[in-house]
């Protein structure tokens, strides 16, 4: 069995690495595909106590995300990513048990979230996209795609262009 994560963000373009991976893997039956997204923390203090509530309780279910916090909105955003790609996947001929949803909430570098998730997930690739910042805002910013890339140990990074 292959195991691939494959990185998604809110933007539009993230799902051209769904499109990709159904013409590449049309018919494939021994991977697993992990649907993956990083959401940006935010601090408590500008949440409403009821979303505070109901993340606590969230991290009572999965502790790795204690001490975290995010938006209902950013929440919703993935959410709506997920069942976009998952519905895209089916379209494409893979069954739901060869896809799975997962999350991470971070302040961290989005590429080593990448990375640390896919090796703790036993990944053999990592599929993203690249946004296209344009060659400026790359040297000043840096890109995900190219630091995931340049770090990635004993596994394959498939970067889908826009």
């Amino acid at each position: 069995m292959e195991y691939f994560l494959i990185a998604l963000d809110d933007t539009p373009g993230s799902l051209k690495s769904i499109h990709y991976i159904n013409r590449a893997l049309k018919g494939v039956r021994h991977i697993q595909l992990t649907l993956f997204h990083v959401l940006d923390t935010v601090s408590p203090n500008l949440l409403k106590r009821e979303e505070v509530h109901r993340i606590e309780q969230i991290q009572e279910e999965q502790p790795q995300l204690r001490g975290y916090f995010w938006t209902t909105e950013n929440e919703e955003k993935m959410m709506e990513t997920f069942r976009k790609a998952k519905l895209l996947l089916f379209e494409g001929g893979f069954p739901e048990e060869q896809i799975k949803t997962h999350y991470s909430v971070q302040s961290a570098d989005v590429a080593q979230v990448i990375l640390k998730e896919a090796q703790a997930l036993k990944c053999s690739t990592i599929v993203l996209g690249r946004r296209g910042l344009g060659r400026v805002k790359e040297f000043f910013l840096g890109s995900v795609s190219n630091t995931v890339t340049k770090f990635a140990r004993d596994m394959t990074v498939w970067v889908v262009d826009d």
